[in-house]
């Protein structure tokens, strides 16, 4: 297929009208879904991801200039997105330019814990939210490529099985309480803009085929 790299931001708008995108985070349900799968899907990578899966193309969609960055260097064929302003904290003011393949995005300031998605959805036609983790930027920028539907992949906002992430992936700092308060607040802007978002179970059904899942609420 081939990812272009436009000279404009604003070109991604609607560049992928009607499909359905796969938006993929780093939860650990991912080991439970074969690399295979996304070989021929649009997939919309939460920072490492689409990296660490060795995915044959993908969108990624980071929250910092830094990782932005890497991720272009190791992808130099593939679409990185970032916002303008790194929400990664003052760090950014050392951080070098933005490699040819990263595109910067208007977005809000990032409120973390008091983020309120009502509030803060931008109204400008070519800006993204920024929420309490890279994968709300992501949902919105799979919306801005034109995705009719969204399904989520590894956004498990808990543990399964005690971990948190994909093998692979380095763990990081993972407030899952707030992802899991503010997450379907997203996805309900989305759905009312028109745009389906649902998540990706591996398992047969919710008994997850023995599986242990512990959510935000009973993870210490």
């Amino acid at each position: 297929m081939g990812l272009s790299l436009p000279s404009d931001p604003h070109e991604f708008k609607d560049s992928r009208k009607g499909e359905t995108a796969y938006v993929i985070a780093s939860g650990s349900s991912v080991d439970h879904v074969p690399r295979w799968f996304f070989a021929d899907k649009l997939c919309v990578a939460v920072n490492f991801v689409g990296v660490r899966l060795q995915l044959p193309e993908f969108y990624t969609v980071t929250h910092y200039w830094t990782d932005a960055n890497q991720i272009a260097a190791a992808r130099p064929d593939l679409p990185v997105i970032a916002p303008m302003v790194d929400q990664g904290g003052p760090a950014a003011i050392s951080t070098p330019p933005a490699a040819p393949n990263v595109y910067r995005f208007k977005t809000n300031a990032q409120a973390y814990s008091q983020f309120d998605c009502a509030e803060l959805w931008p109204k400008e036609p070519h800006a993204l939210i920024a929420g309490p983790t890279s994968l709300h930027m992501t949902m919105h920028f799979a919306a801005y490529l034109g995705a009719r539907h969204i399904i989520l992949v590894g956004a498990d906002c808990g543990l399964l099985d005690g971990r948190a992430n994909f093998d692979g992936y380095a763990r990081g700092d993972n407030p899952m309480p707030v992802w899991a308060e503010h997450l379907p607040k997203v996805a309900n802007q989305l759905r009312a803009e028109g745009v389906s978002v649902m998540s990706l179970n591996p398992f047969v059904n919710f008994a997850l085929e023995g599986h242990r899942y512990d959510g935000p609420c009973t993870i210490n």
